[in-house]
Order: structure tokens, then sequence, then C-alpha cells
């Protein structure tokens, strides 16, 4: 005779009797991110147009719910564009900066000739102060160019046309500098502005799938399986139950398998599946037992068979349980 056992890794303590009346309902759990909104939305729609006047819905209709939805994917379009542009605006701003940076780093190796190598008091006119080293913050960049551009503007017999090193050309360059920076900071504003009202506007959407729910509870049954076409749970169903643990089964002939598991939460009755190898694809249900037990009966002569259990009630099946493989004689 041959016995196997499947073990799972982790043991449900919370079991309870096939018997046993379980009284947890299915949650209303309306999906909180963007997508999950607006897809339930869409599936909304369509159970209201189909139902809506049957069941007399009159709040949160069709065109109301097509609305809001309306305005909650054009508000998240509008965002991602303003991001999309933020990021071109950075890039400029990118290039800007390391134009200004490049220009300054010419102009104060011209004017080492004059002021030395080495940082000292007379590097302060040109903006060099403490340091020769060119910033890369923008705020300490700008304050260097703007010193270059009013120490050149003093000193014309300093420049160095050829080199771009002219009080005009490092004008032309900071107001590009200070023209990219000023694009993004208004671009971050609008972004800002834009993420604000695209979050309002999904929250107004998810409000109206909320308050469908409330209407609908008061038109169809906790049970009325319409609930679905609208996108929502059936509350009046219980909870999906556990997946069935602690499966054995054990050859009672030469072609018959007793099968025994725990009781599942939520469970109201079982599902016995087989796949016989090299003849079922998939899994094959067998049996409905609402007791704890089952026998398997004609299982076909020397092959090898899967067995998985499934526990089910009126809000569903919950997956198959870890397999359990018999060899028959």
């Amino acid at each position: 005779m041959m016995f196997i056992q499947v073990r799972p890794r982790h043991i449900n303590s919370d079991l309870v009797g096939p018997k046993q009346k379980v009284t947890n309902k299915m949650k209303q759990d309306i999906a909180k991110t963007m997508n999950g909104v607006a897809s339930t939305a869409s599936t909304a729609i369509t159970g209201v147009e189909t139902h809506g006047d049957d069941i007399d819905i009159k709040h949160c209709t069709s065109s109301v719910l097509a609305a809001f939805r309306l305005a909650a994917i054009t508000a998240r379009l509008l965002y991602d564009n303003a991001k999309e542009a933020l990021r071109g605006k950075r890039g400029v701003f990118e290039l800007a900066r390391d134009a200004a940076r490049k220009l300054a780093t010419v102009s104060r190796d011209n004017l080492k000739p004059l002021f030395g190598s080495e940082y000292q008091s007379g590097w302060d006119g040109p903006g060099f102060y403490g340091s020769l080293a060119i910033p890369t913050t923008y705020e300490d960049l700008l304050a260097m160019m703007e010193a270059l551009i009013a120490f050149f503007t003093a000193h014309p017999t300093l420049e160095v046309p050829n080199r771009g090193v002219t009080a005009a050309q490092l004008q032309i360059v900071c107001t590009a500098l200070k023209d990219a920076f000023k694009d993004v900071t208004e671009e971050e504003t609008t972004m800002a502005l834009l993420l604000n009202d695209r979050n309002t506007k999904f929250d107004l959407l998810r409000d109206k799938l909320v308050l469908l729910v409330d209407e609908l509870t008061h038109l169809i049954s906790p049970l009325d399986p319409r609930w679905k076409a609208f996108g929502f749970n059936i509350p009046g169903a219980q909870e999906t139950p556990e997946v069935p643990l602690h499966i054995l089964a054990v050859l009672i002939g030469p072609a018959a398998a007793a099968l025994k598991w725990n009781a599942s939460a939520r469970a109201e009755y079982y599902r016995v599946w087989q796949r016989v190898i090299g003849v079922n694809a998939e899994p094959v249900a067998v049996g409905s037992p609402a007791d704890l037990d089952f026998t398997l009966e004609n299982l076909p002569a020397a092959s090898t068979v899967e067995i998985y259990v499934s526990a089910v009630n009126n809000g569903g099946e919950s997956q198959l349980s870890e397999k359990v493989t018999i060899v028959t004689h």
C-alpha cells in the first residue's frame, strides 16, 4: 500500500469545520491606483448603460461617470505632458549651464597671466572668491557670470574676442542660463499644480464609484450577480475560501485511492481534481464533496496521477492545493 502526504511550510491555525457557517462577507474594495480606478469606472459605465434603466439608477448615471472619468484621464494626460516638457527644459538648462561653465573656464584661463594660477585677492574682481574652481550650482555660477560681465565691461582691453571672452558674449550665455532656469522653475510649478489636479480628479472619480456602490446597495440584493457587471464584488458573498492543506492520499486498491484533508476556512464544499500524466494536459474536476474525504475510483492502471483539492463557497473558489502524486499498479 502506498501512502503519500504533502506537508505545507505554513500551517493555517484558523480552520473551521465543513458544516460551520462563516459570516464573513466579501469586501467591496474599490481600486485606489489610477489605472484601477479608471478601469473600474469603465466597467461601471458599461454596467450602468446595460442595467441602469432596469434597476432605476438615478444619480450615478453613465453620463455622470463618463464625465468624471474623462476629466480624470485628461488631467493625467496634461500632467504627463508637463512632466515630459519639464524633462526637455531640464535638458536645455543642463546645456546652458555647461556652456556657462565652459566660458567661465576659458575666461579664468585667459586671466591667469594677469592674476596668477593660484587664488589671491585680485581674483575677487572677476568673481573668483576664495577659489579658482568653477561652480556647479546655478546660484553660484550665475554670480560668477555676472561678476565676469562686470569685470570685462570695466576692462575691455582684457577681452579675447576670438575665444569668446567678451562682456557681450558672457552676457548672451548668462541670459541663456537665466532663461533656461526660469523655464524649469515655471514648468515645475505648472507640473505641481497639474499633479494636484490629477490626484483631485481621480479622487472625485473614485468617490463617484463609492456613491454608485451605495446606490446599488439600495437597488439590488447583496447576492445579485449584476454586481459583477458594474465591476464590483458581490457584497453578500463570502470571501474566497482558504486553500485546503494537509492532503493525504492512500491507494486502497489497484484502481482506487482514498483522500482526506484539513478543513479550509470559509469553505462550503470542496472540489477534487486529478491529472493523469500523459493523458490530461490540465487537472480535471472529478468530485465535489461537502465532507473532508473522497474516494477516487476507476483510476487507470500503471499510471501516475496528480491529485489536487480546492475549496468553494458562494464567493468563489480557492486556488488548487499542492499536488499529491500516486502511482497505480
